[in-house]
């Protein structure tokens, strides 16, 4: 009889310690890294949530995920996700085939009013380059712990502080002309907003960056979906990639509203996505970089002879329709072209 209650209690002690030990690793919540942002809701060991590059824009979901003590695991498309939890922080790998990235992740806490995050890189090199001779290829990485630009002009990096487009920024000439490379440290769990709020502080205390906002009401685009219906087939989430050059696009796993982007770039005009469509595309749109809007070419099935518009409603089965819009403006007020010292 003795044994026998002793063997009990010790089920229970285990059943006790496991409760526990599920309890501490409760994940459900909104969670930050570079370049990723989950919100997680758990349900026992079952987990389902969505994550994107940041709050705002979460792109992709999934229902399929597990709790295993301090391990949690996820398939999203072709996205496999495995991360071990300690405490407030979540570290681990995402593999997609062959491709393998690091992921640091931190709970988000809700602050107290008036408390501010931190704006600041820990440690951030700029340096001005001699101008290129010919063409410059230019580039811009985020990786857990670090930002890395090579070649990048003041332009972009203003556009991408503020998440705006090109024709949002009004600014002298040499915005586009002059060069720099940056490179720039943080905690290894900072968020792609909080990034973009640090690299804004930079751009104003080594650029002396000053500018504000106005908003206009200029001509747009919506793209919609064609009256004959979309010829786009959804495809799984996974590694998102697109290759441009004159007159052709080639995209794999994008959202519309990457598509709206890019034409937006095109066109210099402000495109906004009102397809309604969700989820992740693969496509390849072919046009004639010359043609004016509106002009098919020789014939209305000629690729070559199309422009963008034709072209869109050919291939894609979407429409780009002429609107008028208040659009936001970033006006430059003063800005340096030689930065402060490192």
């Amino acid at each position: 009889m003795k044994k026998l209650l002793l063997a009990t209690l010790a089920v229970l002690a285990s059943l006790l310690v496991c409760r526990v030990g599920l309890g501490a690793t409760d994940v459900s919540g909104k969670w930050s890294g570079t370049p990723f942002y989950f919100i997680f809701k758990q349900d026992g060991n079952k987990l389902s949530g969505t994550g994107g590059p940041s709050e705002k824009e979460q792109i992709v979901s999934f229902e399929n995920g597990v709790v295993e003590g301090d391990r949690i695991a996820f398939k999203a498309g072709s996205l496999q996700v495995d991360l071990r939890v300690d405490g407030d922080e979540i570290r681990g790998e995402m593999r997609n085939g062959d491709d393998t990235l690091r992921v640091v992740l931190t709970r988000v806490q809700a602050l107290p009013n008036g408390v501010q995050t931190p704006v600041a890189f820990e440690v951030a090199s700029v340096k001005r380059l001699p101008p290129p001779v010919g063409g410059v290829r230019s580039s811009m990485n985020l990786s857990p712990g670090r930002l890395t630009c090579s070649n990048v002009s003041l332009s972009k990096l203003i556009i991408q502080a503020y998440d705006v487009k090109n024709f949002q920024l009004s600014g002298p000439d040499w915005l586009n002309s002059e060069i720099y490379d940056i490179a720039a440290t943080m905690p290894p769990a900072t968020s792609t907003d909080q990034v973009l709020l640090m690299l804004q502080s930079l751009l104003a205390e080594r650029f002396q960056l000053k500018l504000h906002r106005e908003t206009k009401e200029v001509p747009m685009y919506a793209l919609v979906v064609g009256k004959s219906g979309s010829k786009l087939k959804e495809g799984e989430f996974g590694r998102s990639s697109t290759s441009a050059g004159p007159g052709k696009l080639t995209a794999q796993k994008i959202p519309m509203a990457k598509l709206a982007d890019f034409l937006s770039n095109q066109l210099g005009s402000p495109v906004t996505d009102m397809t309604g469509m969700k989820g992740f595309f693969d496509f390849t749109l072919e046009w004639a970089p010359d043609a004016r809007p509106g002009e098919a070419g020789a014939t209305t099935d000629s690729v070559p002879g199309a422009s963008i518009f034709a072209a869109l409603q050919e291939q894609l089965g979407l429409k780009l329709e002429a609107r008028k819009g208040p659009v936001e403006m970033l006006v430059i007020d003063h800005v340096e072209k030689i930065p402060t010292g490192n």
